[in-house]
């Protein structure tokens, strides 16, 4: 196998291997002005630079996934109903978010959290406005379960500039054990149709990623994974498990990071300098933690994104991350914990 490009991303929470470089893709469509996005994001993952509006935010439509997988809140009734929320975000108050971000040039947007994308009736039409307005790096999760040919079209069809596929196993034993709900011919049925389509179209973008987040079930695959997945995709992610479990249940080894992860040695965390996470009721995360409901930094239908990002809440966890000291933050504790 030829030598891989790896990088880091969220302070080593996330590896990202190919064997070319992505950003090649992108800067081929947007020129410098792709490169000045990237520059501004390693710096803020340094917690060297802070921008004056997020440099990618999230957006959860709505609480609800078609899957139960056993790393994610959705898996474990007992926690899930601690994270559901009332309500979901219509496409009238999304489009006005996208609008925000345009307005401050926000380069990059997620369409999904805890979510299955695809189960969201207005989700071509969500990719589409927010390239409309300019968004350079749209974002799109999924467990392609909902990933047919309609879909697919669709989609290769849409302003979508990334499709990261979320697999964590090599082998269907694995995936059957991690993945309930889902069936692993017809999952990996969908992807392949996906890539020969795109291929048969003659389309650089969407960009495609396929995702392990590392437990003990599966991180005897890392490198299977890699071999399989790298000549097929634009690259391949190896993620470190976020815990689920709320951080008061110190008894709970769902509360704490697994000693299973992409990077050796402390974590630190960047989110705070990066990005914001907004759920379907206007709740507005600092990171990408399920648990971090529980340090919401403000919600959108009270405050624009960017004073939410300027506010003292957000000041405060980039204070005290850059400085390392985390005694007040038992939430962050457990997640960076080793």
């Amino acid at each position: 196998m030829k030598e891989l490009n790896q990088k880091e991303t969220s302070a080593g929470r996330v590896i990202n291997s190919s064997l070319a470089d992505v950003d090649d893709i992108f800067r081929r469509k947007f020129g410098t002005k792709w490169d000045e996005y990237r520059n501004n994001w390693d710096n803020a993952s340094k917690m060297a630079y802070v921008s004056d509006f997020p440099l990618f935010v999230r957006f959860e439509t709505k609480f609800r996934c078609n899957l139960r997988c056993k790393m994610c809140v959705h898996g474990h009734p007992d926690l899930e109903a601690g994270y559901n929320y009332r309500g979901e975000m219509t496409f009238e108050t999304y489009c006005e978010l996208v609008d925000e971000c345009s307005r401050y040039n926000c380069p990059s947007i997620g369409l999904n959290h805890a979510n299955e994308p695809l189960l969201d009736k207005d989700i071509i039409e969500r990719i589409n406005y927010a390239s409309q307005k300019g968004i350079m790096d749209i974002h799109l999760n999924t467990n392609a379960v909902l990933l047919n040919k309609e879909m697919s079209l669709k989609l290769l069809n849409s302003g979508l500039t990334r499709l990261c596929f979320s697999i964590d196993s090599a082998t269907k034993e694995t995936f059957n054990k991690i993945r309930i709900g889902a069936n692993y011919e017809d999952v990996m049925g969908n992807i392949e149709l996906f890539l020969r389509l795109k291929k048969q179209m003659h389309c650089d973008l969407p960009v495609t990623r396929v995702s392990m987040v590392l437990q003990e079930d599966n991180a005897h695959e890392v490198n299977s994974f890699h071999e399989y997945w790298l000549p097929k995709v634009d690259y391949v992610a190896i993620q470190r498990f976020v815990p689920i479990s709320p951080f008061e249940e110190d008894d709970d080894i769902r509360a704490r990071a697994k000693n299973v992860q992409p990077k050796e040695g402390t974590q630190r965390c960047s989110y705070p300098y990066e990005s914001v996470f907004i759920h379907g009721d206007g709740t507005v995360l600092p990171c990408a933690a399920h648990k971090a409901r529980k340090i919401a930094v403000g919600n959108v239908h009270k405050q624009s994104i960017h004073a939410i990002w300027h506010s003292a809440a957000m000041n405060q966890l980039r204070e005290k991350h850059k400085g390392g000291d985390l005694s007040n933050l038992k939430l962050c504790q457990s997640c960076l914990s080793e």
